[in-house]
C-alpha cells in the first residue's frame, strides 16, 4: 500500500511538475539525444484477431497512475507483430500518447532538455516519467513487448519520452536531481 501511495505521489508530482513549469534556464551538460520514431514497421498479416485482453489491467492501472481524473490527456494505442530496430522478433507495443495540454507541457520540456536549457524541475518531471514506465514495464505479460510513453508529432511519427520492455530501458532512465 505504502508503494502504490508513494508511486501514485510521484506521478502526482510529475505531471504537476510537467503542467506548471516555467521557463527558467539552467545550463546543464545532457548528453541525451532526442529519441524520434517513426513506425515504419512490419506486421504479420493474419485472419485471426489479435487478443489484446492481456494489456487490459496494466493499460488501466497505468490510465489511473497518469490521468486520475480521467481528463483525456492520455490514449492507448497497441500494436501487434511489431518489427523494428529495437528487435529483430515481432513483438507488441503499448504507446501511451500525451494529448492536449500534457502533449503541449511535455514537448515544451523535451525541448528544453534537447536543448540544455531545462530546469531542474523539467529534467526531475521526465526522469519520473520515464521511471514510470520502466516500473510498469516490468509488469509486462512477456519479455519482448515494448511500453512507451511519448505523443505524436505528425502522422505515425513520435517522440519518446520513455520507452521500455520488462528486461531493459530501451531510453535510459537517469537520475532525480537534487538541489
Amino acid at each position: 500500500m505504502k508503494k502504490l501511495l508513494t508511486t501514485s505521489a510521484i506521478l502526482l508530482t510529475a505531471t504537476v511538475l510537467v503542467a506548471c513549469s516555467n521557463n527558467q534556464s539552467a545550463t546543464k551538460d545532457s548528453s541525451e539525444q532526442p529519441k524520434t520514431e517513426q513506425k515504419n514497421t512490419t506486421s504479420t498479416n493474419t485472419k485471426a484477431k489479435v487478443d489484446n485482453s492481456k494489456y487490459d489491467d496494466l493499460i488501466s492501472e497505468i490510465k489511473l497512475k497518469l490521468d486520475p481524473e480521467s481528463t483525456g490527456a492520455i490514449s492507448v494505442k497497441i500494436q501487434n507483430n511489431v518489427i523494428d530496430s529495437d528487435s529483430s522478433e515481432p513483438h507488441d507495443t503499448i504507446m501511451i500518447l500525451l494529448t492536449g495540454t500534457a502533449k503541449d507541457s511535455a514537448k515544451e520540456t523535451m525541448d528544453a532538455i534537447n536543448s540544455n536549457s531545462a530546469t531542474t524541475n523539467q529534467q526531475n518531471a521526465i526522469t519520473v516519467f520515464r521511471m514510470s514506465i520502466s516500473e510498469f514495464a516490468k509488469k509486462l505479460p512477456d519479455d519482448n513487448t515494448t511500453l512507451s510513453l511519448g505523443y505524436e508529432k505528425s502522422a505515425n511519427q513520435y517522440d519518446l519520452i520513455a520507452k521500455s520492455s520488462k528486461q531493459k530501458d530501451i531510453i535510459p532512465v537517469g537520475e532525480i536531481i537534487l538541489e
